[in-house]
């Protein structure tokens, strides 16, 4: 049986842009898409079909088409070779194996003329005698598969419930969420016609104007009555006051605080003999 091999693609450029995209945008973005320099983009835009990529799958075809009609530019997209079959390679001989104990078991479930299968094709060589399955039983259908000693059991979680109760059927798990207002009354309402002023709410009357029947304006640069007023020397009796000696004492015993500080005990001390 043959293998179908991939179709590869070649990818090129004919120097032709797609509607709407202007030679020198389309130029630019492809230079900065291939990295090409200008000698490279004059051969693009030459008008001649220029291959940008050979040999490549599909999924690299795509790629290079999206890429190219992103720019602006049209790809031409061929098919770089047919389909064709080949011979699938040989397959490496693999060195014969011991049976597992299910494959032990399939050979003595199996017709005693059943042919075995040939060697080099990744099954184990025929057998010219009869594995011994004295020691192997077959459980009936349904039986476990597992020894109790050899599962894995996980011991049952102690949980406290005390404090859990349940409901009857159909209880609310939250509170009801309360019934909003009633849409206010408006009824008594109407609109106004389009540009109408609206009226205005009733306000306190503006206060009256202040009498200034009793002031008058000064003359031109006079600003006399803004003076100060003028201050009379006033001389302060001394009679009753003295000056003290240098060196006396600002305040009286009587006015000096003072500090009792009490006689430290000296019961426990007492002097030695010299």
């Amino acid at each position: 049986m043959g293998v179908i091999m991939e179709e590869r693609y070649t990818i090129a450029f004919a120097g032709e842009c797609l509607p709407g995209h202007a030679v020198e945008t389309v130029r630019q973005r492809l230079g900065q898409l291939f990295k090409a320099d200008d000698a490279t983009l004059d051969r693009l835009f030459s008008g001649k079909r220029q291959t940008v990529k050979r040999d490549c799958d599909k999924a690299t075809a795509l790629k290079y088409k999206q890429a190219m009609e992103q720019a602006g530019a049209k790809p031409v997209i061929s098919r770089a070779s047919s389909p064709d079959t080949v011979a699938p390679p040989a397959k490496a001989a693999e060195p014969a194996r011991e049976m597992t104990a299910a494959e032990r078991i399939a050979a003595v479930a199996a017709s005693s003329d059943q042919t075995s299968p040939s060697p080099g094709n990744g099954d184990p060589a025929p057998s010219t005698t009869a594995p011994n399955t004295s020691h192997l039983s077959i459980e009936p259908a349904g039986a476990d598969v597992l020894r109790p000693q050899e599962r894995d059991t996980t011991p049952p979680a102690s949980i406290d419930t005390s404090a859990l109760s349940v409901d009857d059927q159909a209880q609310r798990l939250s509170e009801p969420t309360p019934t909003p207002p009633a849409a206010p009354a408006t009824d008594h309402l109407d609109m106004g016609a389009v540009g109408e002023e609206i009226p205005r709410l009733a306000s306190e009357p503006p206060p009256p104007p202040p009498d200034i029947s009793a002031l008058d304006m000064s003359e031109a640069n006079d600003f006399s009555d803004c003076a100060s007023l003028p201050v009379a020397d006033i001389e302060p009796d001394l009679s009753g006051i003295n000056l003290a000696p240098e060196g006396s004492s600002i305040l009286d015993d009587s006015e000096r605080k003072k500090d009792e500080a009490l006689a430290p005990d000296t019961s426990h001390l007492r002097l030695d003999d010299s």
